[in-house]
């Protein structure tokens, strides 16, 4: 049976780091899971799952990828979901939306408005942020899990209501 594994990687952006990568889990019979990758501020940063053949082992996986990072400067973190008891968790029922948000790019905007996500115990499973330096404000594109029988209305006017200091605007910008 295969065993999955989290990497994460950070570094300074160069061109040829997810090839490099890529080729790393061939080599291994990798087969990549999910992929999450960005670059803020000229630093490469990506996180990914991936099923290896359970002949391997932990550390001879992490070896290969580490060498294969070695070049570019790249910090590898290998997680194990099995030994740090989150494989197979149950996840509660929800439905995703995806949010785009708007507002005064001041301190405190974010934690206001992921503190009103967390008191709905809806979950933030992607989010992407940029300060628009002309206006002094903020865009950005949340995507949120919400558990079931929480209605997508009653977050967006929680939102508001609480990023009025802000003057944050919420649109749901996955009309379904």
């Amino acid at each position: 049976m295969p065993q999955e594994f989290v990497l994460t990687m950070t570094a300074a952006n160069r061109a040829g780091i997810l090839a490099a990568v890529t080729r790393a889990l061939s080599e291994l019979g990798g087969d990549l899971q999910e992929l999450s990758q960005t670059v803020v501020r000229g630093y490469f940063t990506m996180i990914f799952s991936a099923r290896f053949p359970d002949t391997l082992t932990e550390q001879v996986i992490r070896s290969h990828i580490e060498d294969a990072c070695r070049p570019f400067g790249i910090d590898v973190g290998l997680h194990s979901p099995d030994a740090d008891g989150i494989a197979g968790t149950a996840s509660v029922p929800s439905t995703v939306h995806t949010l785009r948000l708007g507002g005064e790019n001041r301190p405190g905007v974010l934690q206001t408005l992921s503190s009103v996500i967390a008191v709905q115990q809806a979950d933030i499973v992607g989010m992407r942020a940029v300060g628009t330096r002309q206006s002094g404000g903020f865009e950005m594109v949340m995507k949120v899990a919400l558990p079931s029988g929480l209605d997508i209305g009653t977050l967006l006017s929680a939102l508001s209501e609480a990023g009025q200091d802000f003057s944050v605007t919420v649109d749901l910008a996955d009309q379904t």
